[in-house]
């Protein structure tokens, strides 16, 4: 197989139960940003679905086109995200870090009082998922990171990264 490796420079901040790096967990406040077309958000749709965090956690839908410029809300009526007012999720990006150079990546999380993308990090989003909004949760919601296992998943999960997901990247 050949070679890929994924630009990792995340905009990493993280959002918490007790707000330490800023960002607290507050239901309504943010909104989950992904693609269908893209193996990394697929699995943040998935873990706040088993979660049971819809309500706490909105989540806006880019369409497949993504090119040089951004992800696009082309999927939308009048190709306008309709929380987040925005056409493109670089424009998310840009309020974050003006004149942002890195790839505009999904999943990605964005405060929607400010606009402005809180994190892209999904390994680390999708873990924030299962720890910091567990307030939040489903009753009977599932376990995603059980003591016992993580080792074994966190091999696992090594491999999907890099012969999976990344495979999409060298077709």
């Amino acid at each position: 197989m050949e070679s890929y490796e994924r630009d990792t420079r995340y905009l990493s901040d993280r959002i918490t139960e007790d707000g330490r790096e800023g960002w607290p967990v507050e239901p309504g406040r943010y909104r989950l940003v992904v693609s269908r077309a893209c193996p990394w958000a697929s699995r943040a749709v998935i873990v706040r679905r088993l979660l049971g965090l819809e309500d706490a956690l909105s989540m806006g839908v880019a369409g497949a086109t993504h090119d040089w410029r951004s992800w696009q809300f082309d999927l939308d009526p009048g190709g306008k995200d309709p929380v987040l007012g925005i056409s493109r999720l670089r424009e998310a990006f840009e309020k974050r870090q003006p004149g942002y150079e890195r790839g505009i990546t999904v999943p990605a999380i964005v405060d929607v009082p400010s606009g402005k993308v809180v994190t892209n990090d999904f390994p680390q989003m999708t873990h924030d998922l299962f720890t910091e909004w567990r307030p939040y949760h489903r009753d009977g919601a599932p376990d995603l990171w059980p003591e016992p296992l993580r080792d074994e998943m966190t091999e696992v999960m090594d491999v999907v990264y890099h012969d999976v997901n990344n495979g999409v990247y060298r077709a």
